[in-house]
């Protein structure tokens, strides 16, 4: 195993583990294990192992000037309490904002416009999970979100606490892209939704996991998210009411939070246009026909989703979304007729996929062949359901990229948008948020067939990147 690596290029601080950052089981414990147990594929590096070169990190001075260098590419994000919300283990809750304050964002109309961002970490509802000791397919930050959580040079100093890369790793949200493929939220109002309760952004119950093997005590654990965020929807009215544009979006467990809580937001917050890209987080027609229809019905008992489904479903009288969570696109789409929603995974996507369906249909992931029939039949099967169902609306769409070779295929928005073209037609993913999804194109779908020479594509950072896995 390599020694974990971090780079400088060009004064920007890049930890390139950022691509398997969706599941930390804790990111807020020591930061020179958080690299090691990301994604549950690296071995823990030797204490202070890593240290970036040309950092004293007993001087605070060399610390500002990283957190300096950080900030112009992540950001400067505020610290917001939501009084009342808790994360899993009962921690004080709290979101992240970067305001577009300055007389150049009113100038160019960014201080109007908003992004709201959910954060993606797996999620869990059994002790083994709950806990993160089951690493990738666990929950993220089952210690709660600290204060310095969007400090992207806290992270990389092993010496520091905190700092996560779940936080800004995504084009949509990052200030400038180190590989300047921005889109057109960069310089929006933005907030960021941290993500503790191991629910996808959807539950409303406290359980209590015992050990089975019965050597550590019972465990509780707040599966709050739906509450958490009627909060959070509050703050966002008070401080944000009515924008002239407002984009939802969030990756993996944050691109099923986005779509779950999109018609919360947006009718609290009645912007005059508004957008929803759920990457990689689907929420599957299920059943009679859909795979997911177990997944569904464990989750309805394990986080109460009742309680959200109840709050809807009369805004929805049109479209059953308590007997088929998966009607959830529909519903949107008949409410919001002139809004654009969108969904975008990789049709290779090794991670949701073995969440979806893994543990549900007696598979074991680490075994090839299991491993293949849930991607090339359960969740093809689905999304071919997807498909179906979002080519009925207008103003449904979806873009699925074949494959891509970093963190499992899971995750289109992340990193940057290299290995998404849609074939040899030069259509990214930041080609589609542009210009279909925010810009005045018409709006549509996007499938990529099978397409084998997407394992070829490669540059700089790809091969950066796989020197960690």
């Amino acid at each position: 195993m390599k020694d974990v690596k971090r780079i400088w290029l060009g004064g920007i601080v890049l930890a390139l583990s950022v691509t398997s950052f969706y599941c930390s089981p804790d990111q807020n414990t020591n930061n020179t294990q958080d690299l090691a147990l990301l994604g549950g594929l690296l071995e823990t590096p030797e204490k202070g192992a890593g240290n970036l070169a040309g950092l004293d990190n007993a001087d605070p001075k060399a610390q500002n000037i990283l957190d300096d260098l950080t900030s112009v590419v992540y950001g400067s994000y505020d610290v917001v309490y939501i009084p009342g919300a808790v994360c899993g283990n009962g921690t004080p809750y709290k979101i992240f904002v970067d305001r577009a304050d300055g007389i150049l964002d009113w100038i160019l109309g960014y201080s109007s416009r908003l992004l709201v961002y959910m954060e993606p970490g797996g999620a869990c509802w059994d002790y083994e999970s709950c806990t993160g000791q089951t690493g990738i397919r666990g929950a993220a930050n089952p210690n709660g979100i600290p204060d310095n959580h969007m400090n992207f040079g806290a992270f990389i100093d092993p010496n520091i606490p905190g700092g996560s890369p779940n936080a800004l790793i995504s084009p949509i949200i990052l200030r400038n892209n180190p590989t300047g493929q921005n889109v057109k939220t960069s310089n929006w109002n933005k907030v960021f939704i941290p993500y503790c309760t191991g629910d996808v952004y959807a539950g409303n119950k406290v359980a209590t996991y015992s050990d089975p093997t019965g050597q550590n005590p019972p465990i509780t654990y707040r599966h709050v998210g739906a509450k958490n965020m009627e909060l959070v929807i509050d703050w966002l009215k008070n401080n944000f009411n009515k924008p002239k544009e407002m984009f939802v979006s969030g990756c993996s467990a944050g691109g099923a939070g986005s779509m779950i809580n999109y018609h919360f937001i947006r009718k609290a917050l009645s912007p005059s246009k508004s957008y929803l890209l759920n990457d990689s987080g689907p929420i599957f027609p299920a059943p009679g026909f859909g795979n997911q229809w177990p997944l569904q019905q464990k989750i309805k008992e394990a986080w109460n989703t009742e309680y959200f489904i109840s709050k809807a479903q009369p805004d929805f009288p049109s479209v059953d979304i308590r007997a088929d969570y998966g009607k959830i696109s529909e519903a949107l789409a008949q409410k919001y007729p002139n809004d654009k929603l969108a969904i975008t995974l990789f049709r290779r996507d090794a991670n949701y996929s073995m969440y979806s369906y893994a543990r549900f249909y007696g598979l074991d992931e680490n075994n090839p062949a299991d491993k293949e029939y849930i991607i090339s039949t359960l969740w093809a099967q689905d999304i071919e359901n997807l498909k179906a169902q979002y080519d009925r609306y207008p103003n449904l769409e979806y873009f699925i990229p074949y494959y891509r070779s970093i963190n499992e295929s899971h995750c289109t928005s992340i990193v940057e948008f290299t290995g998404t073209e849609i074939e040899n037609t030069g259509i990214t993913l930041g080609t589609f948020i542009n210009d279909y999804l925010l810009g005045s194109s018409t709006f549509r779908s996007f499938f990529e067939s099978v397409n084998p020479n997407d394992a070829n594509v490669t540059n700089f950072w790809f091969a950066l990147v796989n020197l960690l896995l």
